[in-house]
């Protein structure tokens, strides 16, 4: 969906939850909107429906939906270079972080912006079908924001309304009444809502949007049943995997048979920047002049299969010794589409086609010696600082094959998974991948394959963050050791030495701190255990 410009400023009744709120001014300006002269026409509830959106674009630096793939920085696969993310990643994090802070924050905004829509659409006299589709958006979209806030606060306040200056003190809710909540928006949605969209309307939710989150919430409550079925539904409505995995995360491929739902972005518009997430996967000198805040870990190398012990390669650079290459070399050929390694070549934004490490741009940046190729648009011109042009994929159809899959596992148990769920999941993704992957057979899958198929197939996308915890396997007894390379002036060579030990302390880390900031404004919000009071 083409996303408009936001024409009006949020009512003051919108903007009454704690920081929440969005800033507004003590005086309203002559001729400006209000409550009672904004929600007239059509075009009234498509700037307001908009709003809704257009609170999935996440600010700079934030946590959300449109920086969903930072939440991946949180588990073994990746390295979060600096700030107060590290310490969330090492599990030292307290209720100051930043990271639960911003997730709530914008989360709670696009809540507020959705019950403000839903609260006044109906004043508008239009088509009721529209209508009736329109709020089915939104309460998708509420259902979306609330998800983030169960998944990692666990209770949190619920708003059904537009909030009100007696709920800044409103106390968390039980984390099943919001789900209770969520399951009725999904309803709705599911029952209004169109199953595709065309000419400007491309990006709205679908159907197959809502099934998604279907999905999710049921993972989330361990209900394999309606996950599965819901999964299975979704498989049966046209979606599809492109042939090339790599085509996936292209401004050409947008909006593919894969996509089921993400935020749109438009490139150099006037009305608005587009795309924030690639400045913070980026290395320095890619046309969107990155952060490098997304370090792949060798953790995550050594999940890609090697298929082939033999691999012929030429050594461009004598700084890569032999050992460094075969260590990379002939492994699943995601791994190359998904992270920038040693000897792999990257062309900057200057049209420089360099080699990594060295003939990249402050290749310092990354303290793993690794950078994120996914998401990232090679060549000059291609994109810009905050202005990237590449849609942010929230749901895509692999990654509701491989939640089917383990789904069904859970459901019937592993050995009665059938060669018919493994041909239209796993082996389907793997067959993708590469024709040289082997494919599994009935009763020979373990749960391990199906938790490293994940991680290949959906790397830094922001799902397995929830994953890892929905499995238990970021519960490591003695910690996990954060590895990358060694990278000197004449050499580069496998770390041995970690960054540092991330822990995972149970059951504290299953939920993050509720925001010292928030807790300073309502002192009715309790705190999750093991933080401090």
């Amino acid at each position: 969906m083409k996303k408009y410009r936001l024409l009006y400023g949020l009512l003051i009744a919108t903007c009454c939850f704690l920081s929440a709120c969005e800033d507004i001014l003590d005086k309203q300006p002559p001729g400006a909107l209000s409550e009672s002269s904004f929600w007239q026409t059509q075009d009234d509830a498509t700037a307001g429906l908009t709003a809704v959106y257009d609170a999935l674009e996440t600010p700079r630096g934030n946590f959300g939906w449109g920086h969903m793939g930072l939440l991946d920085l949180f588990t073994p696969i990746g390295h979060p270079r600096d700030g107060d993310r590290v310490a969330f990643s090492a599990g030292t994090h307290d209720p100051s972080s930043s990271v639960a802070s911003t997730l709530w924050r914008t989360s709670y905004r696009g809540v507020v912006r959705a019950n403000d829509f839903l609260a006044n659409v109906d004043r508008i006299d239009f088509d009721q079908t529209l209508a009736a589709r329109m709020k089915g958006e939104a309460r998708f979209l509420r259902a979306m924001y609330y998800y983030l806030l169960v998944d990692n606060f666990g209770d949190v306040p619920l708003f059904e309304t537009v909030p009100t200056v007696e709920d800044a003190l409103a106390e968390r809710s039980a984390r099943s009444e919001v789900i209770s909540l969520m399951k009725g928006d999904i309803d709705f949605a599911v029952n209004n809502l169109q199953d595709s969209y065309s000419g400007n309307d491309v990006g709205r939710a679908t159907v197959g949007a809502a099934m998604a989150l279907r999905v999710k919430v049921a993972l989330l409550e361990k209900d394999w049943a309606t996950a599965a079925t819901a999964a299975e539904q979704i498989m049966g409505m046209g979606y599809d995997l492109l042939p090339n995995y790599e085509d996936v995360f292209t401004v050409e491929n947008e909006n593919s048979e894969e996509v089921i739902f993400d935020i749109q972005h438009i490139f150099m518009s006037d009305a608005e920047p587009g795309g924030r997430a690639e400045k913070l996967f980026a290395p320095r000198g890619a046309a969107a002049s990155g952060w490098t805040w997304v370090q792949p870990t060798l953790f995550l190398v050594d999940k890609f299969e090697v298929i082939d012990p033999t691999p012929t390669y030429v050594q461009e650079d004598p700084r890569i010794p032999t050992e460094i290459y075969e260590h990379f070399e002939g492994r699943d050929p995601r791994m190359d589409h998904t992270i920038i390694r040693p000897g792999a070549h990257f062309v900057e934004g200057s049209g420089a086609d360099v080699i990594h490490p060295y003939g990249l741009t402050n290749f310092q940046n990354s303290q793993t010696g690794l950078q994120a190729r996914k998401y990232v648009l090679e060549g000059p011109g291609v994109s810009l600082s905050n202005n990237s042009p590449l849609n942010w994929i929230i749901f895509r159809y692999s990654d509701i094959l491989l939640n089917y899959l383990e789904a069904v596992a859970q459901r019937d148990g592993i050995g009665a998974v059938s060669q018919n769920v493994l041909d239209q999941t796993i082996n389907k993704v793997r067959s993708r991948a590469s024709d040289q992957l082997p494919l599994y057979t009935a009763g020979s899958i373990t749960w391990d394959d199906i938790y490293d198929e994940r991680i290949r197939e959906l790397a830094f996308e922001g799902w397995l963050y929830s994953d890892m915890k929905r499995w238990g396997t970021l519960e490591i007894n003695d910690g996990n050791p954060v590895l990358g390379l060694a990278i000197s002036s004449d050499e580069v060579a496998l770390s041995t030495n970690p960054l540092y030990v991330s822990i995972f302390e149970t059951p504290k880390n299953y939920l993050m701190p509720v925001p010292q900031n928030e807790r300073d404004i309502n002192p009715n919000l309790s705190q999750n255990p093991g933080y401090p009071e």
